[in-house]
């Protein structure tokens, strides 16, 4: 079944503006979407211009005659929220940088895993931790061995007999 849009010119120049000021590429697409079939492009053209199928001019045209411009708006959710708190990661971070576990010469992605499960009660993926780490600022770095005896004032001094020489 065909459904036919009354467009008018007040909605070409609604969506002209909307086009102008919206920042968002996904509803910019949509919009550009809209825009192209309201001035005259078939649905399937309109789709294979923008490099889409003919679904999504469908859904968008769709969208923006029911619901207006917030029926193009991003459907995508933000970010999942932290199952730890802001203080339980504070506490995480200062365990980390101030402690050293108990059977292990340092901190790696399992240990923290086993550390969250125990103290807090939640469960994490190895990989969840490592994001997790880096919003704390806290980097995974390997130590590097440093001679007690080298003196940078002694190699200075190295240096510059060389360069008399």
């Amino acid at each position: 079944m065909r459904i036919r849009y009354k467009i008018t010119e007040e909605i070409k120049n609604e969506i002209k503006e909307y086009l102008k000021k919206e920042k968002s590429v996904v509803v910019k697409e949509r919009l550009t979407a809209v825009h192209m079939y309201v001035n005259g492009m078939i649905q399937s053209e309109v789709g294979k211009a923008l490099g889409r199928n003919r679904g999504f001019v469908v859904r968008a045209v769709k969208n923006y005659f029911q619901k207006g411009i917030k029926g193009l708006a991003e459907q995508r959710g933000g970010d999942r929220r932290s199952e730890l708190t802001i203080r339980q990661r504070e506490e995480l971070a200062y365990i980390i940088n101030n402690t050293y576990p108990i059977n292990a010469k340092g901190w790696d992605g399992k240990i923290v895993v086993d550390l969250i499960k125990c103290k807090y009660g939640v469960k994490y993926h190895r990989e969840s931790v490592y994001h997790i780490l880096r919003k704390l600022n806290i980097s995974y770095k390997k130590a590097k061995k440093v001679d007690p005896k080298k003196s940078e004032e002694k190699i200075q001094e190295w240096k510059k007999d060389i360069k008399k020489a």
